[in-house]
């Protein structure tokens, strides 16, 4: 099984995973969510249906499932579909010009897993096509900067 698109329905709350079947079938499941609270986490029910529909959901990475859970928990607090996936890409984004030093633990934890889904996303491993052993590149940059700390003129000892 292959899952190709993930998605919400709103009323009742359900996930939607589009997916092609091991014969090439393109066919959809509707998994029904069950004790999603207003305003409290989604890691317990992103737990659940995991464990729940473990066969569909087992090689869709957990931050997809968590950020398609935050958007039905901003529809049950009443915002729009639209709105509320736009708040979840907020929270979903990783901006590279701003300072993760600056931010708590839980947002802090919410960007490293976009970073590590994304990372597996882009990851080549031995076996892959287009793996490479050992690959250089040349970025084409000839001059050297000094770094200053380690100029030999600077000797700490002289």
């Amino acid at each position: 099984m292959e899952p190709l698109k993930l998605g919400v329905r709103t009323q009742p709350p359900a996930l939607t995973l589009v997916y092609r079947s091991s014969r090439g079938k393109e066919r959809y499941r509707v998994m029904p969510i069950r004790f999603l609270n207003k305003f409290g986490s989604v890691e317990n029910v992103l737990k659940e249906m995991k464990d729940r529909h473990k066969e569909f959901l087992d090689k869709v990475p957990d931050v997809k499932i968590e950020k398609m859970l935050r958007i039905l928990q901003e529809v049950e607090r009443g915002h729009s579909v639209e709105e509320a996936a736009a708040s979840a890409a907020r929270e979903y984004n990783v901006d590279p010009h701003q300072d993760l030093n600056k931010l708590d633990d839980t947002t802090l934890d919410k960007k490293k897993k976009v970073m590590n889904s994304s990372f597996e996303k882009n990851c080549v491993r031995p076996g892959d096509p287009g793996y490479e052993y050992d690959r250089q590149v040349d970025f084409g940059k000839d001059e050297k900067e000094e770094a200053g700390w380690d100029s030999p003129e600077d000797d700490f000892w002289s």
